[in-house]
């Protein structure tokens, strides 16, 4: 690895790419006898855990009724549910592509940048669909697994440690400056009063 920078970013870039495999979402149907099962799909009181890898395939394949009634509950207004479930798999791909920038332009204070502004969007988007989001329905309960808590924080993570190398590369730079300034020779004397 180039430096810790990389390193660090890397190992957030495997949590998320693991996490994209745990349980995202743990869901419970209620018992409400057979209108939940022509409702959703599922017979009452199953347990399914879900993960992000899961997500599109259910929701297009033979339990998209059950999927798509999942999805409902974060966006109640989506229309075209079962494509819009494969964006869910950008997730891990944005990861990768963040660590091939932080590797590739570990001294560029743009790239470092975008990193922060990503990774803190990503969790506070993440963060603020859960809190405003009723994950106890009529028919289905929700709750949020263990996968993806470890995908917003190391998320935020990463964005922390891109504003933190964002803000060490501008103080480099501008030290810097004023070193080059200083070791200039400068064409008039300035003239220091003392008190």
């Amino acid at each position: 690895m180039k430096s810790l920078y990389s390193l660090l970013i890397f190992l957030l870039a495997v949590v998320v790419s693991v996490a994209f495999f745990l349980p995202w979402l743990n869901v419970e149907s209620k018992p409400l006898g057979s209108v939940s099962k022509i409702l959703t799909g599922k017979s009452q009181g199953t347990l399914d855990n879900i993960n992000a890898f899961r997500i599109p395939i259910l929701a297009n394949g033979a339990e998209a009724r059950f999927m798509i009634s999942v999805i409902k509950i974060f966006s109640p207004e989506m229309r075209n549910a079962p494509t819009k479930s494969f964006f869910v798999w950008i997730l891990p791909l944005l990861a990768v592509l963040i660590f091939g920038a932080s590797y590739f332009f570990p001294r560029s204070r743009l790239i470092s940048l975008t990193i922060g502004i990503a990774g803190i969007t990503v969790f506070t988007t993440g963060l603020y669909k859960i809190s405003i989001t009723d994950l106890d329905r009529l028919m289905l309960t929700v709750y949020i697994g263990h996968g993806l808590w470890l995908t917003l924080y190391a998320y935020l993570t990463m964005g922390l440690i891109g504003w933190v190398r964002f803000t060490q590369l501008s103080i480099r730079a501008k030290r810097r400056k004023i070193e080059e300034l200083r070791s200039k020779k400068w064409p008039w004397k300035i003239k220091t009063v003392s008190p």
